[in-house]
């Protein structure tokens, strides 16, 4: 199986980097030249709970050289999806297979106004990686990954994906009602990225906070009831205790959202607490997206 990670950041590095240790033909695109280049000669690092060692992965920036593939794997972030497949469609033909494991809601739609809707399959991980320096990623969490129809259901083709992650060591599940399996990491980062990014806290701190452990609550249950009328039924307790024992979990974590507010990255937060406030009434979420977008346009007006 020919694959491309399009995608240098921490899942997109660790993935090319276990699926080559795995044996499968495997490229990782990047949009810089520069670095692409540079990690192509010197590989990848790969440190954290499967121990330390140098993975030889190709890399390019020249996708159109490359020619198609058999599947295609997504993680950019979510406001990249349709830049980065218009920008590197000479790796789909019409028989690639697109597969997307990015956080929020909007990504396969996105992907399917570039492929068609039909070569579209979805995903989600709870892999844990963080980036380092370009080339050397750290392996924090081994967690699950899903890959399923979007309409539901099995196909030879899902399968055939989970047998090639399985082989290169990654926990795969193929997953029959995949769009709840999406939904379910949603509603975690919906009750933890905006409200940490805004805080400028780790995620145990929301639940050793009391107004912060409310305003997340209050979150989940938004999102909760509006999954109900896209015939999604979640148990709103259980989904909140959920995100609570997440949150303590990774309590000395930062989420993406705080990691890129820190840096002054573009975050997610449209795609994660503004898709649920587009989904209907979402009071909380509305404004827990403008708090987060409102930190990100005043950065540089900030006083003290």
């Amino acid at each position: 199986m020919k694959i491309a990670v399009v995608g240098p950041g921490a899942l997109g590095t660790l993935f090319a980097a276990y699926l080559t240790e795995g044996g499968l033909d495997v490229l990782l695109v990047d949009h810089r030249p520069e670095r692409a280049r540079r990690l192509d000669d010197a590989g990848i690092r790969v440190q954290g709970l499967r121990g330390e060692r140098h993975v030889p992965v190709r890399v390019t920036a020249e996708s159109g050289a490359a020619g198609p593939v058999d599947l295609l794997i997504l993680c950019v972030k979510a406001f990249q999806t349709e830049g980065a497949l218009r920008a590197h469609a000479a790796l789909a033909s019409g028989s690639t297979v697109a597969w997307t494991v990015q956080n929020g809601l909007g990504n396969t739609d996105a992907m399917a106004r570039v492929l068609p809707a039909s070569q579209v399959v979805g995903g989600s991980t709870t892999m844990g990686a963080n980036l380092l320096e370009p080339g050397v990623v750290h392996h924090a969490g081994e967690g699950d990954t899903w890959v399923g129809e979007l309409e539901g259901g099995s196909s030879e083709r899902v399968e055939r994906i989970a047998s090639a992650l399985s082989a290169a060591g990654i926990a795969v599940q193929v997953a029959a009602e995949i769009r709840k399996v999406i939904w379910t990491k949603l509603l975690v980062n919906v009750g933890i990225n905006a409200l940490t990014a805004i805080l400028r806290v780790r995620n145990g701190r929301l639940v050793e906070i009391e107004p912060a452990r409310r305003l997340m609550e209050a979150a989940v249950r938004e999102a909760v009831a509006l999954a109900a009328g896209q015939g999604l039924d979640f148990d709103a307790d259980a989904v909140q205790a959920r995100v609570e024992q997440v949150a303590k979990l990774t309590a000395q974590n930062r989420s993406s959202m705080l990691a890129d507010m820190l840096a002054g990255r573009p975050t997610e937060i449209d795609y994660i607490n503004g898709a649920i406030a587009r989904l209907g009434e979402a009071p909380v979420n509305r404004s827990l997206c403008e708090l987060v977008q409102a930190a990100g346009a005043s950065a540089g007006f900030r006083e003290g």
